[in-house]
C-alpha cells in the first residue's frame, strides 16, 4: 500500500505593512518647530495639518492683536503641547543611538533634519527678538535726545515678525511713536497751541524726552510776546515750567539755558514798552538756578535801554505823564548810565520833573558865580520871552537849576471902567510860586513867590491872556497882564 500524497504546508503570507516607528528625538524636535514636522515624520498628515493651521492662526493673532497678551501665552503653550504630544506618541519607541558614522543610519537623517529645523526656528525667533530690542534701543536713544524724526524713522522698521517675536517691546515702540507724533505736530503749530500739544506729550505714557518741559516753556514764552501787551501770567507759567524741569531733570540745564537765552534775544527785538513790562516783572523775582539767573543777568544791559526807549515812545504818543514816570525811574535806577542824560532831558521836556524831583549826577554843580543855567518846567516856559542864552541850559548836561513855576491869582491891584463906562474891570496881580532844584542832586535850593502885572491897560483885546477871568453882569475880573521883562526879572537873582 502506497502512502497517500503528503499534504504540502500552506504557503506563508507576507506580513501586512505596518507603520514604521519614528525616532522620538526626531519627532519631538520636529514638533518643536511648531510647523508639524514631527507629525509628518510620524506619518500623521492630519495632525501635521492641524498643527500648521493652529500655529498660523496664533501667529496671525499675535501679530494683529499684539496688545492682547493672551496670544503671547497661547503660542508657546501650543508649541509645548505639540512637543508633549510627540513625546507621548513615541514614548514606547526606544531612540536608536547614532554610533555608526560610516554606514547610513535610518534615524540620523530625520533626526538631523528635525533638529536643524528646530534650531532655525529658535535662531529666527532669537534674531528677531534681538533686532526688536536693538530697534527699540536706537529709537529710545534718539527720542530721549529730543530727535523724534529719527526715532519715528527707526520705529517704522518694526513689522509683524517683530510683533510676534517680542510683542511688549513693539507695543512700547508704538507708544513712543504716538508721543513723538505729538511732539512733531507741535513744531508746526502756533505757539499757544504748540504749548498745549507739548503738555499732552508730557502726559503721554510714551514720552521719553526730559527736555519737553523746557520746550513747552519756550512755546509759552513765544506765545507771551505776541502783538499787544505781553502776557505776564504766561511768562510766569513758562519760568515755573523751566524751574520744575531743572528740579526733576538737572541734566537738562543746557536746554533750559538755551530757552532763556532765546527769550532774552527775542525780548531785545520786541517793542520797547513790551520789553520794559517783562523787565519790570523780572525785577521782582530771583532765581537760584544758574541756567535761569545767568542768561537773565547777561542781558541786563538791555534793561535800561528798553526803559528809556519805552519812555521816548510814550513821549511820541503824547503820553507825557507815563513818559515822565519812566524817565524818573531810569534816573533813580541808573543815575550813572551813559543814557542818563537823555533820560534827564526827557523828564525835563515832559514837564514831569516838579512832581517828584530826581537827581541827575551828570549835571553841572550849582555853585560859584553866575550865571547858573536853568530850565523852566511846567506851564510857564522861557520860550519867546527874550531870556539871555547864558541863563538857559539847552540840555540836561548844561543845566544847573530846574525851576518849577506855578501861577495863581495874586492880590487886588485896581479896578477900571471900560466901554464908555458901561462895565468895570477888576484886576489882580499874577502870583508866581517859584521852586528851584539843583539838577545834580535833586535838592531844593530856593523857593519864593512874586507878584507881577500892570492893571488897567488902555484897552482890552482878544489877545489878552491871563490865569483868571470871570464875567458877571457889568463886572469883569481878571489877573493883570505882565511884560516879558517882568517875567524875566523874577529869575534874575536866582540865575546871577
Amino acid at each position: 500500500m502506497h502512502p497517500g500524497p503528503v499534504p504540502s504546508a500552506p504557503e506563508a503570507k507576507p506580513p501586512a505593512p505596518s507603520r514604521r516607528a519614528t525616532d522620538p528625538v526626531a519627532a519631538v524636535a520636529g514638533n518643536a518647530t511648531m510647523l508639524g514636522i514631527g507629525y509628518m515624520l510620524m506619518r500623521r498628515p492630519i495632525a501635521a495639518a492641524v498643527a500648521l493651521a493652529g500655529t498660523g492662526f496664533l501667529l496671525w493673532s499675535a501679530a494683529v492683536q499684539t496688545e492682547n497678551p493672551l496670544w503671547r501665552f497661547l503660542l508657546p503653550a501650543w508649541g509645548l503641547a505639540m512637543i508633549v504630544h510627540a513625546w507621548w506618541l513615541t514614548r514606547r519607541t526606544r531612540p536608536e543611538p547614532l554610533v555608526d558614522l560610516v554606514e547610513p543610519d535610518p534615524a540620523r537623517r530625520p533626526r538631523f533634519f528635525a533638529a536643524t529645523a528646530a534650531s532655525l526656528v529658535l535662531l529666527t525667533l532669537g534674531w528677531f527678538r534681538f533686532d526688536a530690542w536693538w530697534i527699540s534701543r536706537d529709537a529710545e536713544t534718539a527720542h530721549a535726545a529730543g530727535d523724534c524724526e529719527r526715532a519715528t524713522a527707526v520705529l517704522e522698521r518694526f513689522d509683524a515678525v517683530h510683533r510676534v517675536a517680542f510683542g511688549p517691546i513693539t507695543l512700547r515702540g508704538e507708544e513712543e511713536r504716538e508721543a513723538c507724533a505729538l511732539l512733531l505736530a507741535a513744531l508746526d503749530e502756533p505757539p499757544t497751541e504748540a504749548a498745549d500739544t507739548v503738555a499732552e506729550y508730557m502726559a503721554h505714557p510714551g514720552a521719553e524726552w526730559d527736555g519737553a518741559g523746557a520746550k513747552r516753556a519756550e512755546f509759552l514764552l513765544d506765545a507771551s510776546m505776541t502783538p499787544g501787551e505781553p502776557e505776564l501770567s504766561t511768562i510766569e507759567e513758562a519760568f515755573g515750567m523751566l524751574t520744575s524741569t531743572l528740579e526733576e531733570h538737572p541734566d537738562q540745564a543746557g536746554t533750559v539755558r538755551a530757552a532763556v537765552e532765546e527769550f532774552m534775544a527775542d525780548l531785545a527785538e520786541a517793542p520797547a514798552c513790551n520789553g520794559y513790562a517783562v523787565d519790570d516783572w523780572m525785577a521782582g523775582r530771583t532765581w537760584d538756578e544758574p541756567a535761569l539767573a545767568e542768561p537773565v543777568a547777561a542781558a541786563s544791559d538791555q534793561v535800561p535801554v528798553r526803559m528809556l526807549q519805552c519812555a521816548q515812545d510814550r513821549t511820541e504818543s503824547e503820553d507825557l505823564p507815563g513818559a515822565g514816570i519812566l524817565y524818573r525811574e531810569f534816573l533813580a535806577a541808573y543815575p550813572g548810565h551813559e543814557l542818563a542824560g537823555e533820560a534827564a532831558d526827557g523828564i525835563l521836556d515832559s514837564g514831569a520833573y516838579c512832581g517828584d524831583p530826581v537827581a541827575y549826577p551828570g549835571a553841572p554843580e550849582y555853585e560859584g558865580a553866575g550865571p547858573h543855567p536853568m530850565r523852566l518846567v511846567g506851564g510857564w516856559t522861557a520860550e519867546g520871552r527874550g531870556f539871555p542864552e547864558s541863563w538857559l541850559g539847552a540840555t540836561a548836561d548844561e543845566t544847573q537849576l530846574v525851576v518849577c513855576v506855578d501861577a495863581e491869582v495874586g492880590g487886588f491891584q485896581d479896578s477900571c471902567r471900560y466901554g464908555d463906562g458901561s462895565f468895570t474891570a477888576v484886576f489882580w496881580a499874577h502870583k508866581f510860586t517859584i521852586k528851584a532844584y539843583e539838577l545834580r542832586t535833586g535838592e531844593l535850593v530856593s523857593e519864593y513867590t512874586r507878584e507881577i502885572g500892570d492893571p488897567c491897560p488902555d484897552y482890552l483885546d482878544g489877545t489878552y491872556s491871563t490865569v483868571y477871568v470871570y464875567w458877571s453882569g457889568d463886572m469883569l475880573g481878571m489877573a493883570s497882564e505882565f511884560t516879558d521883562a517882568e517875567f524875566r526879572g523874577m529869575f534874575a537873582d536866582l540865575v546871577n
